[in-house]
């Protein structure tokens, strides 16, 4: 019995190592110190089950009809023991692995969607503003039924993904379900390089700046910076802000954080807390770039996740922006990326978020502070014109062309159209507009 203990033990290290390493940021020694202590912790129970896996791999490799490589059958084991947590915990293959650092740093190759499973299926968390699958019109909560014909249900996550990503210029056939369609649609789409520029925006009237976060990549934070300085210089500072952040799938946490120190003073931005105690961490405002206290609304719906709504709850909480939309998705969970042997990797579920007050918004999401449903989703129209002398405050006139002032009317043509379509963007911008007299009123807020 203890060599076949022995025997199990060094199975068990090599699946070990597999399945459960450290975070990409540690060094390979405090695998074997986790390891081993995982070891320790054998009982009788874990024994029986690595003998039954012992013997079903021996039979696989012996009595198989085909010669099956060591690394497929691993690969295949660690994806269907993954498959049993949580939907946001993945195995990446190498090639997987490759593309998720990708995607991170803003740039990669697909049709440009977050998704998720529910009930069995990959379904949209949201599309990413310009890529294929926004302007073919795919929708948050949109339920991917098959992807070029192969079923998703009970499909593995990152084999979804995989088939959703290629060479650029090829193409990709989606069958959609959708609340209100009377049969699952089809959509063809072609793969394209998607650069991730994460922050987008323009100056409204009445001096309120409009700022969107399509996710939280590497440069968002810095993105974001440049916007806030070029819209206040341009308005000699601004009166309000609306920060949009629907359709947003999250991203890197450490962006959300900077974000929210923009225009939190101090305090907790937001904390974890999982079942080993390193886990448990406190996010504080970094204290830099702070920005002048002017009335902040955010802009959330279903879409909103993970990142974008600790950014959003933060922001909430710490009574500094007010929420207007739908309720978000209600990601409230953290997973830490391990990089695991034979250049594979892991997206471990590690913990959960916590905002500064104590919620989580797992499965709940973030409650806006008004309820305002779109009639229609929302697409990021293009901003204004790069900045000209025309469009400074105080610009003298040209004195040879009396018609100038007629072509002032196409200069918040962009705002127009997109007011008109965009109710919540409409109530938001409506309620930093009459600020003033809100808040004179006596009327609270938060």
């Amino acid at each position: 019995m203890s060599q076949i203990k022995c025997r199990l033990i060094f199975l068990f290290s090599v699946l070990f190592i597999l399945a459960v390493s450290v975070n990409c940021v540690k060094v390979y020694a405090a695998v074997k110190t986790v390891h081993k202590a995982a070891v320790k912790k054998f009982d009788s129970n874990t024994v029986k089950n690595l003998r039954l896996f012992s013997k079903v791999y021996a039979l696989i490799k012996n009595d198989y009809i085909k010669k099956e490589p060591s690394k497929k059958l691993i690969f295949g084991a660690v994806e269907g023991m993954i498959s049993t947590l949580d939907p946001h915990t993945y195995f990446l293959t190498p090639s997987e692995f490759r593309q998720m650092k990708s995607e991170t740093s803003g740039e990669f190759i697909g049709i440009g969607v977050k998704i998720s499973t529910r009930k069995g299926y990959v379904v949209i968390i949201s599309p990413i503003d310009g890529s294929p699958a926004a302007n073919a019109g795919i929708k948050a909560g949109d339920v991917i039924e098959k992807i070029n014909g192969i079923s998703t249900y009970r499909m593995n996550i990152m084999k979804a993904v995989k088939l959703l990503h290629g060479k650029a210029g090829t193409s990709v056939t989606l069958l959609i379900n959708r609340k209100g369609f009377k049969k699952p649609k089809t959509f063809v789409l072609t793969r394209e390089k998607i650069m991730l520029k994460s922050v987008k925006y323009m100056i409204l009237p009445h001096h309120i700046g409009y700022v969107r976060i399509s996710s939280f990549q590497e440069h968002t934070n810095s993105q974001l910076l440049k916007a806030l300085k070029i819209i206040n210089l341009k308005e000699h500072g601004i009166k309000g802000l609306i920060l949009d952040l629907r359709n947003n799938p999250g991203g890197l946490l450490n962006q959300a954080v900077k974000v929210c120190s923009d225009f939190i003073k101090s305090g907790v931005i937001v904390y974890t807390k999982g079942r080993i105690k390193s886990q448990d961490v406190k996010y504080y405002a970094l204290g830099k770039h702070l920005q002048p206290d002017y009335p902040i609304a955010v802009l959330v719906n279903a879409g909103t996740a993970s990142a974008a709504e600790i950014t959003s709850g933060s922001l909430q909480a710490h009574k500094r922006a007010i929420v207007v939309g739908t309720k978000t998705f209600g990601k409230g969970s953290v997973q830490t990326i391990f990089t695991l042997p034979d250049d594979t990797g892991m997206g471990l579920t590690t913990a959960f978020y916590f905002l500064p007050n104590g919620v989580s918004v797992q499965d709940t999401g973030v409650i806006p502070n008004f309820y305002v449903h779109s009639s229609k989703d929302f697409i990021f129209v293009k901003p204004l014109r790069k900045l000209r002398e025309v469009d400074l405050r105080h610009h003298f006139k040209n004195p040879e062309n009396k018609n100038i002032a007629n072509q002032e009317k196409d200069k918040y043509k962009t705002f127009k159209v997109f007011f008109k379509k965009d109710n919540q963007f409409r109530f938001a911008y409506e309620l930093l507009k009459s600020w003033n007299v809100i808040k004179n009123s006596g009327a609270k807020l938060n």
